[in-house]
C-alpha cells in the first residue's frame, strides 16, 4: 500500500523469483516480489514505462497488478537506491524447444556427428534470439540506467546444446549493454545440471537453498548488499 517503508530488495520477473524472494525473506530482508508469468514475458509486450518502470501492452489486469506493485514502493516497479533482481530475459523453456524442435543446433560438433542437426550460424541465433527478447532487452537496458539492478540467468536444468548456447548468447547481448547479470553457468558448483538439495519439488526451478546460495554470491562479488 502507499506509504508502506520501502523494502530493502525488489525481484521482479517469473517462476525463478520465487527461490530469490525466499530466501531473502529467510535472510530477513524486507523483500518484495513482482511475479510474472513467464507466457507474459515470453509473449514480447512488456515495455518500459516513464513512470512505473514497466508495461504490459493490451494486458489490463497485468497492468493493474504492475501498477499496485509500484505504487506500493514510491511508484516505481524499480525505486532508486533499492537493489533489484530481475529474472526475466530469458525464459529459455519457452525459447529453446521450438528452436529444437526445428532441427537446429548451435553446436557445431553435435551437428557433425548427426546427419539430422542443422547447424546454425552466430548470427542466426542472435537474429532468433533478438525476434524474441528484443521488447525484454530494452526494458532491461532502461532501468539499468536508473536502478541498482542484477539480472539473475536462471539454473541449469537440463544440459543440452541448444539451451546452454541460447542462455550463454542471451548473457552476453546484455552485458553488451553494460547490464549486470549472474550466470549459474560462469560459477564453480553451478555451472551444470542443478544439484539435488537445491531442486524445488516441481524439479524446474532452484529452491530456497538455493536461492540462498545465489545471493550469498551475489553479495560476495559486491553486487547485492549484505541485509
Amino acid at each position: 500500500m502507499p506509504g508502506d517503508p520501502m523494502p530493502d530488495l525488489v525481484v521482479v520477473g517469473d517462476s525463478h523469483t520465487a527461490c530469490l524472494h525466499e530466501a531473502a525473506l529467510a535472510q530477513g530482508m524486507q523483500s518484495r516480489m513482482l511475479y510474472i508469468n513467464g507466457n507474459f514475458w515470453h509473449e514480447n509486450r512488456m515495455r518500459p514505462h516513464p513512470v512505473l518502470g514497466l508495461s504490459a501492452g493490451y494486458r489490463a489486469k497485468l497492468n493493474r497488478q504492475v501498477s499496485a506493485f509500484a505504487a506500493a514502493q514510491g511508484g516505481s516497479v524499480f525505486p532508486q537506491g533499492v537493489p533489484c533482481l530481475a529474472s526475466f530475459g530469458y525464459h529459455l523453456g519457452r525459447l529453446t524447444p521450438p528452436f529444437a524442435r526445428q532441427g537446429h543446433t548451435p553446436d557445431d560438433d553435435h551437428a557433425a556427428a548427426d546427419d539430422s542437426r542443422l547447424f546454425v550460424s552466430g548470427a542466426m541465433l542472435d537474429a532468433y534470439i533478438h525476434h524474441h527478447r528484443h521488447a525484454l532487452f530494452r526494458v532491461l537496458r532502461l532501468v539499468s540506467r536508473s536502478a541498482d539492478l542484477v539480472v539473475i540467468a536462471p539454473p541449469i536444468i537440463h544440459s543440452d546444446p541448444a539451451t546452454n548456447a541460447i542462455a550463454a548468447r542471451i548473457t552476453q547481448l546484455l552485458e553488451a549493454h553494460r547490464i549486470r547479470v549472474f550466470d549459474p553457468r560462469r560459477e564453480p558448483g553451478l555451472d551444470g545440471p542443478l544439484a539435488p538439495h537445491w531442486t524445488a519439488a516441481d524439479g524446474v526451478h532452484g529452491n530456497a537453498a538455493y536461492g540462498a546460495e545465489v545471493l550469498r554470491r551475489l553479495q560476495i562479488k559486491g553486487m547485492l548488499r549484505a541485509a
